[in-house]
């Protein structure tokens, strides 16, 4: 019986129809990928529309960077079985880069965010604000003898993070307690975090819901604590008392800035109600 060439697209139809080039359909014939259907008197290739879908599956598994010598060997000895075996394997390595995906883009937009609210900070004022409560992983900093300790503290907290597959979109925060500053102690971090959601397994310290005061130091860490002497000043002016820890979050870094000296800190920590 003679096909119906009306009921059939030709390769330069079919191509169309998929957004591809007759170059394409031409190079999967001759690697025996999909091959047309039959070749009519007129000499032109016929696909049928159900080859449509086998297309479609092709070409994602292409995407998905599939060698086209893989997905020949699978054609070759294609059941149903092999297929469920291909997507399933498939669908578990999208699920995977999906995931990933979205990693980025919280990271992309947690950055977004901070640097938006950094450009309208008026770094000279001391604010008091109410904050809610946050959920945060932390780990414990390597005591300070000198830069290398702030990189391998770093280095720890990243790896506790990859270990646990936390998601990190959120800066590393640093944490210092207010009774060894109130005591006039050595310079010295002793945690440093990152915030996580609520329903995370992973967070191990919650940031209590209050009133917080908020600092902002605009010249890098080298003089960082001069912020905090400026924190000092105003709470005795003010008579006002503090507690916890304070907590110390990098807004403009060397992503949106030229160098570590014009880095944007904000310090903030708990007050008891004025």
């Amino acid at each position: 019986m003679k096909n119906n060439v009306q009921t059939y697209l030709t390769s330069g139809q079919f191509a169309k129809v998929m957004g591809t080039s007759k170059d394409t359909l031409f190079h999967y014939n001759r690697l025996g990928i999909l091959s047309p259907v039959f070749k009519g008197e007129n000499g032109y290739r016929y696909y049928s529309i159900n080859q449509i879908d086998v297309f479609k599956v092709i070409s994602i598994l292409k995407e998905l960077e599939i060698p086209l010598k893989e997905i020949k060997e699978y054609l070759d000895k294609k059941s149903p079985h092999e297929l469920i075996v291909l997507l399933e394997k498939e669908e578990t390595m999208i699920n995977a880069k999906i995931k990933h995906l979205q990693k980025m883009k919280n990271i992309i937009s947690e950055k977004k965010k901070i640097t938006k609210a950094a450009n309208e900070i008026i770094p000279t004022e001391i604010i008091i604000e109410e904050n809610k409560e946050e959920f945060l992983v932390i780990t414990e900093a390597i005591p300070y003898t000198n830069d290398k300790s702030i990189y391998d503290s770093m280095i720890k907290h990243e790896k506790y993070l990859n270990i646990h597959s936390i998601d990190a979109s959120h800066t590393v925060g640093w944490m210092r307690d207010t009774k060894s500053i109130l005591a006039n102690e050595t310079f010295n971090y002793d945690y440093l975090y990152t915030r996580v959601s609520e329903q995370s397994n992973y967070s191990n310290f919650k940031r209590e819901k209050g009133t917080y005061l908020t600092a902002y130091h605009t010249e890098g860490y080298s003089s960082v604590s001069d912020t905090y002497d400026r924190i000092i000043k105003f709470t005795n002016d003010k008579r006002i008392e503090i507690k916890g820890f304070y907590y110390e979050d990098v807004l403009l870094d060397d992503l949106s800035v030229r160098d570590c000296e014009e880095y944007l800190i904000k310090i903030s920590v708990r007050i008891s109600k004025m």
